[in-house]
């Protein structure tokens, strides 16, 4: 009786040997594969360009009640963080040119022919970026586009860091000698300056001065006289 005791005990261990040996080995855990996007080339696309660290809005800024202290409104003294929350791309015409891209505050935005478009490098550092401001966006600001689609705006990197928009894959400017919304002093500038239009292009038109002068016409002395006749 025993001897059947001790076998029914001894079978009893192995086959719970048995059993955890078996759980051990397939409840081991097993490396879970990192989840794929759905679309990981066009995430891919989206950090080279920076467009997953902004948003995008239809309309003006004064439509998407921005805060008109910061932005493209935000004062010459404001610190360049404040100047870049939010940029406004608009399509409309300014001097002779038609149409072009003007900013939030209605100044025109130009393309440089010794930048690339495909892939966008700006090439306006230093000085030149003295003369012609790029037109730059922070970490999570906000680009309003109307009259511009969105597929046509997009973003480099630049040499200090900062991330400047571009249209049509050109980056953007503005021009310094440029003071009032209107003004189209850059047109042309150094045969490789030019407004841009909404798709990237070069607008076309001639300069136009803040100041055009009139053509001269004879001065008309005043009648010193009259004749009258009954």
């Amino acid at each position: 009786m025993l001897r059947k005791h001790v076998a029914s005990l001894a079978a009893l261990i192995a086959f719970g040997a048995l059993a955890l040996s078996a759980c051990g080995t397939s409840g081991a855990a097993q490396p879970t594969p990192r989840p794929q996007p759905q679309n990981q080339q066009e995430q891919q696309e989206q950090q080279e360009s920076g467009s997953s660290e902004v948003s995008f809005l239809s309309g003006t800024a004064r439509s998407n009640k921005a805060d008109q202290t910061t932005g493209d409104l935000a004062p010459k003294s404001a610190p360049q963080d404040v100047k870049n929350k939010w940029v406004q791309l608009r399509a409309t015409s300014a001097g002779a040119l038609n149409p072009v891209v003007v900013n939030g505050a209605g100044m025109t935005l130009y393309r440089f022919d010794n930048d690339d478009a495909n892939p966008s490098k700006a090439t306006c550092n230093g000085d030149c970026a003295k003369t012609w401001p790029p037109v730059t966006i922070a970490k999570g600001g906000k680009v309003f586009i109307a009259g511009i689609a969105k597929e046509d705006v997009g973003f480099v990197k630049r040499d200090d860091g900062q991330t400047q928009l571009t249209i049509g894959g050109w980056p953007v400017y503005l021009f310094s000698k440029d003071t009032k919304p209107g003004d189209t002093l850059g047109q042309g500038v150094g045969g490789t300056w030019f407004g841009v239009t909404p798709d990237g292009r070069k607008a076309g038109g001639t300069p136009v001065t803040t100041n055009p002068s009139a053509p001269s016409t004879p001065a008309v002395k005043p009648a010193t006289s009259a004749t009258l006749l009954s």
